[in-house]
């Protein structure tokens, strides 16, 4: 076992051990007599690798059921992680990992429904795609998922829950659903390849609208591919529409600000024991037409980073409510079993300096608004009062 996990997997099990103790000390007395001596075992002393491999030892050889070597290994990383205290800390096994790496690219199985947290900490869907199991089985934006596959919890880590929801193409899972004004009902999908639009886009008269789902390896490109088929339409200006979008791809944020910003800082990261890092504008901007980006609650990481930046360098007004605040950027590292760590690696600030974490992005123009009303446009008054403040503008 490495050395490390062994470190770990001995604080955890003497933690174990002396709650025992405390807690069954009558018990205790009925039964040391039967129990082998650690000089039995070949233990000395107390360093950490020894005290592990005689836990082992003894897990082997009188526990009910003994625990497999891959069982230990998976808890005493995911312990290590949990020491971080580290709410966007993650372990992924192989397949999750492989999972992972699907999504970044555009495309992972699962059943069609981006999540967010509600204020009590519940997942709640975001937005329902079209044409997905979700949507077949009558899941609507808004809804809170107050259990998958039987586990619920007081408050969730949004990672999770969507670890329970994803899952292998064919197989299945069992959301149980609260509505307002319905009674809780369950419902049982099954997982099918995912292929998410990145972007949703119209014209409103002679406005283009690109609405940006999240923050992937093809979202700089399907952004600006909207642009200019906005611009071949004879668009005088553009609707950015962030909301509900909740990030990704650090480097997809840089490569969509730059459609916007010709030159300049994008974002400023500030990772431990290092000098602040920037990262620039790529350089291939295509447009100074005027601009309104459209952002909520649900607006995080990634759109947070273009967002603050576009509201830096007054290259957009700012529409809707405060972004989530999530200032942080996580790094995924492979591991040798073929799975992969995630944590949190640095901070990340706006071209100004201005923080993000726990705080959001303030919009220039204050409009809240129920995100169920999004789905149609006589509702949405974000999106009406986005185009009367980007008309002004031409």
């Amino acid at each position: 076992m490495n050395r490390g996990i062994r470190v770990l997997v001995s604080a955890l099990v003497l933690i174990v051990v002396a709650t025992a103790f405390f807690i069954g000390g009558i018990v205790f007395a009925g039964v040391v007599g039967t129990l082998p001596s650690l000089g039995s075992l070949g233990s000395s002393g107390s360093d950490p690798g020894t005290l592990v491999d005689t836990v082992k030892t003894l897990i082997e050889q009188r526990a009910l059921v003994p625990s497999s070597e891959e069982s230990i290994t998976t808890n005493a990383i995911r312990g290590e992680l949990e020491s971080l205290g580290d709410p966007y800390a993650a372990y992924y096994d192989a397949q999750q990992y492989k999972e992972l790496q699907q999504t970044q690219s555009g495309e992972f199985f699962g059943v069609g429904v981006s999540l967010g947290l509600n204020k009590a900490g519940q997942p709640i869907a975001v937005t329902v795609f079209d044409g997905t199991p979700a949507k077949r089985a009558g899941i609507k934006a808004g809804d809170v998922f107050s259990a998958a596959n039987g586990v619920r919890k007081t408050t969730w880590v949004l990672q999770d829950f969507v670890d329970i929801v994803r899952g292998a193409v064919g197989t299945t899972v069992t959301l149980e659903v609260t509505r307002t004004g319905v009674k809780p009902f369950s419902v049982t999908l099954t997982r099918e390849r995912i292929a998410v639009p990145n972007t949703v886009t119209k014209m409103y008269g002679d406005v283009g609208y690109v609405r940006l789902m999240t923050f992937n390896e093809l979202s700089a490109a399907d952004v600006a591919k909207a642009i200019k088929e906005f611009d071949a339409k004879g668009a005088r200006g553009y609707i950015l529409d962030l909301r509900e979008n909740p990030g990704g791809l650090l480097s997809s944020a840089v490569e969509v600000s730059s459609i916007f910003i010709k030159s300049g800082i994008v974002v400023r990261v500030d990772e431990r024991g290092k000098p602040e890092s920037v990262e620039m504008a790529t350089g291939d901007a295509l447009t100074t037409k005027p601009l309104v980006v459209l952002v909520d609650a649900y607006s995080a990481s990634a759109s947070e980073i273009v967002t603050g930046a576009l509201k830096d360098y007054g290259r957009a007004t700012i529409v809707g409510v405060t972004t989530y605040g999530k200032g942080s950027v996580q790094t995924v590292l492979p591991i040798g079993n073929g799975g992969a760590v995630k944590m949190t690696i640095a901070h990340y600030l706006t071209p100004q300096s201005k923080v993000i974490n726990k705080i959001g992005v303030l919009p220039d123009v204050v409009v809240a608004m129920d995100p169920k009303l999004q789905a149609s446009e006589k509702t949405d008054t974000q999106l009406t009062r986005a185009l009367e403040v980007l008309r002004s503008k031409l």
